[in-house]
């Protein structure tokens, strides 16, 4: 049997020695980075390649946010500052960048999909988040959604809700409020505003469907249908500024 104790004892371990040799070499990697070893004169960055599926912003104008920072070469390059630039483009909702070697960035991009207008003229997206182009107002077909800013995200849901529930009878809304109250209305249709009131609107509209087309084959056509009541509704016709029955809110 060996004898250990005239062995000498290791004063640094393989494992220590190797972490240690890790950072020195990380060390000297960050000093190159600082002097400009590493710098754009020596490793610059050629291609700037972008993907996404780009309806209203071109690759020129990914490449154009990208340019300024890239031009600090491959290893110096801050990937998060790039894609900070990419995303305050109008139209860009994420963008995500990488280092392709030996010099090239990679870009993939995604735009905002908007689904809807909030409040004045700015644009929800189908993701709930509010932006803000140039030329929103010349959009068509988007439905007007307004409410308070915290129920931003409610009024988004509830709206995709009602929809579906009028999509039953083969009509779409137009515009959806909900004022400081909690009060709803509804623009539907060729412009009938629905009034739903605050309490029970997913039972009052369920209760506008079931008449709605009893309301669309009368002679007259209405514009403002109040459902906040118990049994029943009041109609307000075209040329008509009457309406009758007890108000519930």
């Amino acid at each position: 049997m060996a004898n250990s104790e005239n062995q000498p004892e290791r004063l640094i371990s393989p494992a220590t020695l190797a972490t240690l040799v890790l950072l020195g070499l990380l060390l000297l990697l960050a000093l190159w980075l600082r002097s400009g070893v590493l710098g754009s004169d020596r490793w610059p960055i050629v291609w700037l390649e972008v993907e996404g599926e780009l309806d209203r912003t071109s690759i020129s104008q990914v490449r154009a946010a990208a340019a300024k920072e890239a031009e600090r070469g491959f290893f110096a390059v801050d990937l998060g500052q790039i894609r900070s630039d990419v995303e305050a483009l109008p139209w860009v909702a994420r963008a995500s960048v990488s280092r392709r070697w030996p010099d090239a960035l990679h870009i993939d991009a995604i735009e905002h999909q908007p689904i809807a207008r909030w409040n004045d003229n700015r644009l929800l997206s189908d993701r709930g988040e509010v932006f803000t182009v140039t030329g929103a107002d010349a959009m068509q077909g988007l439905a007007r959604l307004e409410g308070p800013e915290s129920r931003r995200q409610e009024v988004l849901e509830t709206w995709l809700r009602m929809r579906s529930v009028l999509a039953r009878v083969g009509t779409d809304i137009g515009r959806v409020r909900v004022d400081e109250r909690g009060a709803w209305a509804l623009e539907v249709g060729r412009g009938i505003e629905v009034m739903l009131g605050r309490e029970r609107i997913d039972e009052r509209l369920e209760r506008f469907v079931a008449v709605l087309d009893a309301l669309r084959s009368s002679d007259q056509r209405p514009v403002r249908i109040d459902m906040r009541y118990t049994n029943g509704l009041a109609v307000q016709w075209a040329a008509d500024e009457s309406s009758s029955g007890d108000r519930h809110g």
